[in-house]
């Protein structure tokens, strides 16, 4: 299976994650509507169902996210279906752009968050060669926020404007912000081969050391 535009093969030791596929779409735009939005995400602890209204994304937008160069998304497939995903994109500098990360309300609570969030920071390195990882949060969202902080993040104090959209991000409370956080990542080990980044489509990529 391939990586998007780049043409990286994923490698990952958990069977039950692996790339999205464009035909994956329809899918994920469920997903994260219901880990996010209206009364369906209340049965999980990461609803923003008080705070924001709309689509959040549509299956263009997630589309493009599967597809676009220096970007990849993860899934979680438990064999039923896709639980869970995350969105990685190569911001430059080191810096790689963890978003788009759901877990259906009923699969939350178990660890399959944790497992996303490890393998979205192992991918990052090894694809992309960063060193931190980068997230923005509803700064509303402290129990989130707590979660991410956890596992290691912290916050930088950079706060970033609301998106508000009619359609997708209809603020229903005055004051809506983003929180930065980022968290430094492990470097891949001395001698371990990964794949060169590409951004053509053609031959398997050769390895580095």
């Amino acid at each position: 299976m391939s990586f998007g535009a780049e043409g990286e093969d994923y490698d990952g030791p958990d069977s039950g994650l692996r790339l999205a596929e464009p035909s994956d779409a329809g899918t994920l735009v469920d997903l994260i509507r219901s880990a996010y939005r209206g009364d369906a995400s209340r049965a999980g602890w990461t609803s923003e169902a008080d705070l924001v209204a709309g689509d959040r994304t549509s299956c263009e937008q997630v589309s493009a996210t599967i597809s676009e160069p220096g970007s990849m998304m993860l899934v979680a497939d438990d064999g039923q279906g896709i639980v869970a995903c995350c969105q990685l994109q190569d911001r430059g500098g080191g810096v790689a752009y963890f978003g788009t990360f759901a877990v259906s309300p009923t699969a939350q609570g178990a660890g399959l968050g944790r497992r996303v969030v490890s393998e979205a920071e192992r991918q990052a390195v090894r694809v992309f060669g960063s060193d931190r990882l980068e997230i923005t949060v509803l700064a509303q969202q402290e129990l989130l926020i707590g979660w991410y902080e956890r596992l290691g993040f912290r916050r930088t104090g950079e706060t970033r404007p609301f998106p508000a959209d009619e359609r997708f991000a209809r603020p229903l409370r005055d004051g809506l912000y983003f929180a930065v956080l980022e968290k430094p990542l492990e470097p891949w080990p001395p001698g371990r081969p990964r794949p060169l980044r590409v951004t053509t489509s053609g031959p398997a990529p050769a390895t580095r050391q």
